[in-house]
């Protein structure tokens, strides 16, 4: 059986997260059936994960994302599906799922890259037949390969975009000293949207030694500062709002993911902020 092999405590905290929010999003649309609503998966994977438990060395199974909103039918589910999982094998893992305990649902499979699957489904979202679409979307790479300008391609539509961002495997790309290899300079820029002049002056800061010379430092609290400049160029810039994250952590306790969703919805931010931390309320 092909499963993914990515998770922790962690993973099934972040998808109670999407879960949660897919019920209240479908709870909203509950009484207008002439609303289409889509939901988008661009990292699916093959419908189960092998999670770790590192304090007792051993592993289980669960279920991934996509078989946990298949599975929702009220208040009630969504028109159509789409999952893409660049992986073939695991493509492959997640279609036979859906077509055994799924017949009925209209959902598709991609074993494509996600950045040209967002940009597609943009394209979609414009023409005639997408245009009665509402969309949940859901991104959760390992890394960085969530590029720029495949968000920005998603500018002003009716979409409600849940992103892991990967926080601390950025920070450990950002040497102490600011030597960073070409091709993760590279990966940063495409990630992020910045030019690597603007990258290095968010990050770096050049400090006088004893002896006159420039020094390059590594500023405070980079990982909590990705997430901040990641979630601030998103809202206003491509997406009107973004959610306060849940931070997600390994068993240490040390971030790993900033889990956010960006939306257009202020009414989709108060409910997205009220799953994030649920003593807020909505």
């Amino acid at each position: 059986m092909d499963k993914n092999k990515f998770g922790g405590s962690w993973t099934e905290l972040k998808i109670e997260v999407l879960e949660t929010y897919a019920k209240q999003f479908l709870t909203v649309f509950k009484n207008q059936p002439a609303q289409k609503l889509l939901y988008f998966d661009g990292f699916a994977g093959s419908g189960d994960i092998e999670v770790e438990n590192i304090k007792e060395e051993n592993s289980h199974i669960i279920e991934g994302a996509a078989i946990k909103i298949l599975k929702i039918d009220k208040p009630r589910s969504f028109d159509m599906y789409y999952f893409v999982e660049k992986k073939k094998s695991l493509a492959n893992s997640l279609e036979k799922k859906i077509k055994e305990h799924f017949p009925k649902k209209d959902a598709y499979v991609q074993a494509k890259d996600c950045n040209e699957k967002l940009i597609a489904l943009a394209k979609f979202l414009r023409s005639d037949k997408g245009k009665s679409f509402k969309v949940l979307g859901f991104i959760d790479p390992k890394g960085m390969q969530l590029e720029w300008s495949s968000l920005e391609v998603l500018r002003g539509l009716p979409i409600d975009l849940w992103v892991l961002n990967p926080t601390s495997g950025t920070n450990r790309v950002l040497v102490r000293k600011g030597e960073i290899d070409e091709s993760w300079l590279k990966r940063l820029e495409l990630f992020l949207g910045m030019n690597r002049v603007d990258i290095k002056n968010h990050f770096y800061s050049r400090r006088p030694t004893l002896f006159g010379d420039l020094d390059i430092i590594k500023e405070n609290d980079p990982i909590n500062k990705l997430h901040e400049l990641y979630a601030s160029r998103i809202a206003g810039n491509i997406f009107k709002y973004v959610s306060n994250p849940k931070i997600l952590r390994n068993n240490s306790g040390a971030p790993l993911f900033h889990f956010f969703m960006a939306t257009n919805s202020e009414i989709a931010l108060r409910i997205a902020n009220s799953v994030v931390n649920p003593k807020l309320g909505f």
